[in-house]
This record gives structure tokens, sequence and C-alpha cells, in this order.
């Protein structure tokens, strides 16, 4: 039996070339603190400018982390990603940032920073880029994603700067550091800004795994050195406050997979994030010591391996991976398919292949299907329906709720975030990456910890801190709304449009089709109604042939020819929407169309 070798279709990664900049890089960072200090006497007498920062989104927020930097004629921004719609934003595909507050403040720009390779935190590159066009610096994995969604999306990737965690950035009036921290993917790194007005520490999602996966382990060490330099203000990931104690260190993980896969008979299907590669990493160890065979499917998962196993982060048997299209040339017993949709996605591959409609995955009553993901805070619906879907096809279905040891967090509970806190020693915190609840919780943790009200900072997307030595304040708010993607629009549907759909998905729709003259604007037939998702016109007669009397009152109004259609369909829409109510108690959208014949 011949067996096609798996190749990726597109060029997914390319080297990155050398970062060329005015100030070259430093190959390794150097301590400096005495010799800096002259960027901090902006005005004479030692005064000092505000420094800005404006979070665009992740605060009081799971997603779409976007974080402003800005001093003086020199801005930096951290992150750029997407959120992801919930119930009421119907048809919408993603979330993104409104960077409004940009737009004519591009040429202070010096570039975007990403801290890791997450969508939530860089997603966004993609449809917020093309109008910054400003350098991206990214470590090498994260860097790799990014060259990916740009060729997917027909971009240049020259402005796409691949950095090592030892390198120094001299960005304008900002210094940016780093130093690597243990998350869900690897590569992930915390960010240090040395600015005229302090020294800040960025430090978006992160744990302490001593025994991680990928062997990157929270370097508590650098930590410490920038702690004991000063550190002004401290922005640091806060979604898992509420869980008390330690995570799990992320191999906890595989001796589950094995377990399940010892008792499935048929295919074992796996889904994830598709950028938690060390999940991905521990699937394959199972599958190749058991002598199954992986398929990866789906878009994202597909490409993220590809990237990662090019770029060194996986390690994969020779003859282990194979094609989709190839499924079909295995046993049930020797498949492992690792499968995009954890999170419900109705278009998603799992939810395609739950509902028999994809090509290449069939499911039957001896598969078994892995949720290693525990729902966002937007997907907990989206993503049971999809467990009662699999399960009510007798499939074995794992998921969190049953087996704990199905998902390892990647961020940091109570006590990690306590030890990052007593490392860093800031003078001022902001709880980021977070809900506001939880954001709340973090609070009173931190006032626990000794630290005063006054010095913790909670804020919403769009409000402004103002930062100087040894003070840091919340002064002002620039607008922040939600941008969303719909297909190839991007910012078309706002909440107007929104509020539509959701009228038509409660009430339904009745359209009313008025036919007149096209050289007099005479009405030259009686109007026709045509209702969807309102009533039942054949149970409805009685009720629509009432409302198409109160039409023809309005037309009959305007006998010698209609001069403003805008005011008519306004006054049909009207008197309409008032006689179904009156009838049904509902309120159906109303669309008078006029047909010129």
């Amino acid at each position: 039996m011949k067996i096609k070798s798996f190749r990726p279709k597109v060029k997914l990664f390319e080297k990155p070339e050398k970062i060329s900049q005015e100030k070259p890089l430093l190959p390794k960072f150097k301590t400096f603190t005495n010799e800096r200090e002259n960027i901090s006497k902006v005005k004479e007498g030692g005064k000092f400018d505000d420094l800005k920062i404006i979070p665009l989104g992740g605060v009081g927020d799971v997603t779409k982390n976007m974080y402003v930097y800005e001093y003086k004629d020199d801005i930096v921004i951290i992150d750029c990603g997407i959120g992801f719609p919930d119930e009421a934003m119907l048809g919408i595909d993603l979330v993104i940032p409104d960077i409004s507050y940009l737009r004519d403040k591009k040429d202070k720009i010096k570039g975007i920073v990403i801290s890791h390779g997450h969508d939530d935190h860089i997603g966004g590159l993609p449809y917020i880029w093309p109008e910054l066009e400003v350098p991206i610096y990214a470590q090498k994995l994260a860097s790799g994603f990014i060259r990916a969604k740009f060729s997917e999306h027909n971009l240049p990737k020259d402005k796409i700067k691949t950095i090592g965690i030892d390198t120094v950035l001299d960005l304008g009036a900002f210094r940016i550091s780093f130093y690597r921290v243990t998350h869900s993917v690897p590569d992930a790194s915390g960010i240090v800004l040395e600015t005229p007005s302090g020294r800040i520490i960025h430090q978006a999602d992160f744990k302490i795994d001593w025994t991680p996966v990928d062997e990157q382990v929270t370097d508590v060490g650098k930590i410490a050195i920038e702690g004991d330099k000063g550190v002004t203000l401290l922005l640091i990931d806060s979604l898992r406050i509420e869980k008390q104690g330690y995570n799990l260190s992320e191999r906890s993980i595989q001796p589950t997979f094995e377990k399940i896969e010892r008792e499935t008979s048929g295919k074992m299907l796996i889904t994830t994030t598709s950028s938690n590669i060390s999940r991905i990493q521990q699937a394959i160890n199972v599958a190749a010591a058991s002598g199954r065979k992986v398929a990866l499917v789906g878009r994202s998962m597909d490409s993220n391996f590809q990237v990662a196993r090019d770029l060194g982060f996986l390690q994969v048997p020779q003859g282990v991976v194979i094609a989709p299209d190839e499924i079909k040339r295995f046993a049930d017993n020797k498949l492992m398919i690792i499968i995009a949709g954890s999170q419900g996605q109705p278009g998603s591959s799992l939810s395609r292949a739950a509902n028999n409609a994809h090509k290449f995955v069939f499911l039957k009553p001896h598969d078994s299907v892995v949720f290693s993901a525990d729902p966002i805070p937007s997907s907990e619906s989206a993503q049971y329906a999809l467990i009662d879907k699999l399960s009510k096809l007798g499939v074995e279905v794992y998921y969190t709720a049953l087996t704990d040891s199905l998902h390892v967090s990647g961020h940091a509970s109570a006590e990690e975030i306590k030890l990052m806190i007593n490392l860093v020693k800031p003078k001022f915190i902001l709880p980021i990456g977070a809900t506001y609840r939880q954001m709340r919780e973090f609070s009173r943790v931190n006032q626990e910890m000794g630290y005063s009200p006054e010095r913790i900072l909670l804020v919403e997307d769009g409000q402004v801190i103002k930062m100087r030595p040894n003070n840091v304040t919340i002064d002002g708010k620039v607008e922040s709304k939600n941008i969303y993607v719909d297909g190839l629009g991007v910012g078309d549907v706002g909440n107007i449009v929104l509020r539509d759909r959701q009228v038509m998905a409660e009430e339904g729709i009745v359209v009313v089709i008025v036919p007149i003259d096209a050289h007099t604007s005479k009405i030259v037939d009686e109007p026709d109604i045509i209702s969807r998702g309102f009533v039942f016109e054949k149970e409805a007669e009685k009720l629509l042939s009432e409302a198409k009397k109160v039409v023809e009152s309005i037309l009959s109004d305007i006998p010698e020819g209609v001069l403003d259609w805008r005011f008519t369909r306004q006054h049909i829409e009207e008197n309409l929407e008032k006689f179904f109510y009156e009838e049904t108690q509902r309120r159906p959208m109303i669309l008078p169309v006029v047909v010129e014949v």
C-alpha cells in the first residue's frame, strides 16, 4: 500500500531577514540603569512628560489584546489580537480592536511588539496592520504564525522581524527587552519597557511550570533582576486569579491521552487550540507509541502544525503524520485525528464531522472525541452543544467536566500570580486579560498582599492611564468599540446591523412589495406581503390580509404618485409595526420594497 507523503500546500514560513535599524540590536541584554537616566530628564528643571498607556482590548475582556504605549511623539503597540463573537453577534466571524485613536498617529508608531503566538494576541494583525504598515517584532514561533497569516491574506512579510529572547529594541523613547515565560504556546515572553517616565513590565499570558513540555521555564531569575532595578507599573495576566494554588504541569496531560487511547477501539480524535503546540506534541507522542497514524484536520491546525514543525518546535517521527485524504486507507484503530473546533465553532472541522458534512472525517460509535481545551467565556454554550451532538452519535466524548486532567491552563493561578508580583515588586499594578469580576478579585487578593486600592488600577478598554515616575493615574478615555469582521467585510457591520439581525432572528421579517409605474410613480397593482420567520402564511392568511389593507390605506392617500418614497416606506413600517404588535405582541422587521414595472 503506497501512502502519500504529507507536504504543505503552500510555503508557510520563510527564513526571516535580519533586523535592520539605525541602532543595531544588542545580541545580549546589558543591564543598564544610571547610563540611561538622562533619557528621563525630558525638560529643563527635571520635569517629566506623561507616558500614556491605552488598552484598546484585553481589560474587562479576555481576548482582542492590544495596548498602546505613547510618550510624546513615540508610540509602541504590544499585541494585536482578535476576540470571538458571543451569541448576540449574529453572523459575526471575529471581533478586532478599534484603532480610531491611532489613525492620525501612524507616523508616531515605531512598531508592534508581540508577547506570544496565540490568536487573541496576534490574530488581529491581518486586519489592522494594512492600515498601519509598521514593523512587527516577534519571537521565532509567533513570527512564523504571523507570516502564515500574512501569506493567507496576501500581505507582504518584509515588516515582520524575528527577534530572540536576548534582543533589545530601541524604538524611539522606548528601550524594550524580554524574558522567557511558560505558557501553552512556546516562545512566550514577558516584556520590559524602559521609558522616560519609569520602567514597566508587560506580563501577558504566563504560568509557572517547572517541567513544561517545551522545556521553556519561566525565567524567575531574570524577572527578579528586573524587579530589583525598580518597576513603576506591572501589567499582568489575571485570568485565573479565582483558581487557588498552582496549576498542574502540562506534562500531566500525556498520561490521560495514553489512557483514553487504550480505551478507544476506533478512531481517536483530539481537539485543542490550534496554537497549543505542547498539547499537539503530547498527542503525537501517544500516537507514535501506540502505532497510530496522525492526521491534522482543519486549516488553522494544519497551518500552525507545519509552522511549528518547520521551526523545530514539534518533534515528529518520520512516517507518523499523514494527509487528511489518507484517513480512509487505515483501520479506525490505527488512526488519531487532531482536529480544529475545540470551542464548538459552527463552521469548524469538528462541527462539520459531527454533522456528517466533512470530506474526510466520518464518526462511528466506537470512536472517541477528546476535548483538550476549556471553553473561553463566550463559547461555553457552543462547546456544550457540540458535545451533545457528538454524544447523540454514540461516540465516546471526553471533556473537562468529566475528566479534570484533559486540560491544564496556560494561565497562572493565584499563587503563581502572587509569586510574579513578589518578584517584580511594582509600585502600581494593572490586571489584564481578564473579565471585570476577575479584575475585582485580583484587587482583593493584592490588597491582602499589602497593596492599597489606589495602587491597583481597574480600567476598561479605551481608558487612558498616565504615568510619571512614582505616580500612575487614570485620566481620560478614547473611543474604543468592537469592530466586527463578517466575511470579507471589516468594520462594515455595526450595532445597527446586529440589532436588525437580532430582530430577524427573534421576531422574523415581513416584506411588503409595492409595484409602481416607472414613469409616473403611480401604484399600478395591489401590494403583496411575504412573511418569513414571523407567522406561517397558510395559517395566518387573515392576519396578512388585514395587514395588506393597512398598506393599501396608506397608499390610497397618495393616488397621484409618490413624491418621497423614503417617507412612504417609513410610514408603512410604522403602521405595520403597530398593527402586528397589537395583533400578535410581536415586532417583526418590516421591509417595504418598491418594484418599478
